[in-house]
């Protein structure tokens, strides 16, 4: 700690004398003055630095030292926009000057501003290749490039960056990007390979850029690539088998490759490490696939096992009170239950066609397709007609009601998208 602070006093003064010498040689006058303002700035005292410098600034505005340090005053008392306009003015006047750069640089920085601050990077990298020529100045100027949708020279960034440091996750990511969205997979997948097993990176880092993978995947994809994205999967779960994304991923790619027996020993996993994470996103999403994947497989009591507990957890977890609900209406069993659990659904999303079809379908169970009548006319209205189970229902509805060239209709259409989605 003494060493930096060292350090950092040798450069703050070799810094201030470089400066001072350039403002002595045009106002020899007020060296005085400039070198109090110094003081104060380098105490701390930034209300009395910020005196002396806008006075210095009044009878010499476009001297560069003075904006300088005007610039890093007012940066100091949080006066961003003022400290821009004097870094700026002190860079236009001196632009080969680090120390302007390096400040402008800081400021655009703070201030999340990437495509400037890339811009800073640039120049001092052009201007001491030996001090600013790392793997994180470097890594910025090749994000800014990829922005701009300069893929060709955003990877020959990435590339030094790593060449300099093969373990530097920041670029690892960006290069990743580039060659995901050039569609060049073969490295790709070698330079995912060494992201995964880079001890460096953090596991929920490794498993949420898998889990954008997996979302962007399409049959294309995964046709080609879907064996090598299974076997990274595996890998980040065995790397981390209490990570909840990661055994999410895992359970995901189960899913894609129809390995029920898997599925279902893959939610039990997931539930036991998101319990423990205290995860309960992940934990209601556990249980209901497990509930929905035992309904397919026809065990029926172990999916309404695995319904309640869901429901125990989150008691307004839509999705899973709607198949609650939907398969006991299947059955024609516990329909007020049903019934009630619809309800909710409802009035938690009251525009969703399928939940809007799940309880006017279980009113008309129960005897009252009056009520049911409502609620299909609604969903029709917010993508009911896409729906050939919406539209038959509610034929059915319509010819229970005595309308039966409506019913006639509606059977129709339900027949034709029935057509359209064989």
């Amino acid at each position: 700690m003494c060493d930096m602070r060292k350090t950092v006093v040798y450069i703050m003064t070799a810094a201030c004398l470089l400066l001072l010498c350039g403002y002595a040689s045009g106002r020899s006058a007020d060296v005085g003055r400039f070198l109090s303002g110094v003081t104060h700035y380098s105490a701390g005292r930034f209300d009395l630095a910020a005196e002396i410098f806008t006075r210095l600034h009044e009878t010499s505005p476009d001297d560069d030292a003075v904006n300088y340090y005007l610039g890093l005053t007012d940066y100091a008392l949080g006066r961003l926009d003022s400290a821009e306009v004097h870094l700026g003015l002190a860079v236009s006047q001196d632009t080969t000057n680090q120390w302007y750069l390096q400040a402008l640089g800081t400021l655009y920085s703070v201030q999340g501003r990437r495509s400037d601050f890339a811009t800073v990077c640039e120049k001092l990298l052009k201007l001491s290749p030996a001090q600013y020529n790392t793997p994180y100045t470097l890594t910025v100027i090749g994000d800014e490039k990829m922005n701009r949708r300069d893929d060709a020279g955003a990877l020959e960034y990435y590339d030094r960056a790593l060449e300099l440091d093969p373990d530097y996750a920041p670029a690892e990511l960006g290069k990743l990007e580039i060659l995901r969205f050039t569609g060049n997979f073969p490295p790709f997948f070698l330079t995912l390979d060494h992201f995964l097993r880079n001890e460096i990176v953090r596991d929920e880092i490794k498993s949420d850029y898998l889990g954008m993978l997996i979302d962007n995947m399409d049959s294309r994809f995964y046709w080609v690539w879907g064996e090598q994205l299974g076997k990274l999967v595996d890998l980040c779960y065995r790397q981390a088998p209490a990570d909840p994304v990661s055994n999410l991923n895992k359970l995901r790619m189960c899913i894609i490759e129809n390995k029920q027996d898997s599925v279902i020993y893959m939610c039990n996993r997931l539930a036991e490490v998101s319990r423990q994470a205290g995860d309960k996103e992940n934990l209601v999403l556990a249980l209901s696939t497990a509930g929905d994947m035992s309904y397919q497989m026809g065990d029926r009591r172990e999916a309404y096992r695995y319904y309640d507990e869901a429901l125990e957890v989150d008691p307004d977890c839509a999705p899973v009170l709607n198949n609650y609900a939907y398969y006991l209406s299947e059955e024609g069993r516990s329909l007020r239950k049903a019934l009630k659990m619809s309800r909710r659904t409802i009035e938690l999303e009251p525009d969703n066609a399928t939940y809007l079809d799940t309880c006017g379908w279980i009113l008309y169970l129960l005897g009252r397709p009056k009520e049911a009548k409502p609620l299909f006319k609604h969903a029709m209205l917010y993508g009911g007609k896409d729906s050939s189970v919406v539209l038959e229902h509610y034929s059915v509805i319509l010819g229970e009601l005595g309308e039966k060239d409506l019913s006639i209709y509606y059977h129709s259409l339900a027949e034709q998208k029935k057509a359209q989605q064989q």
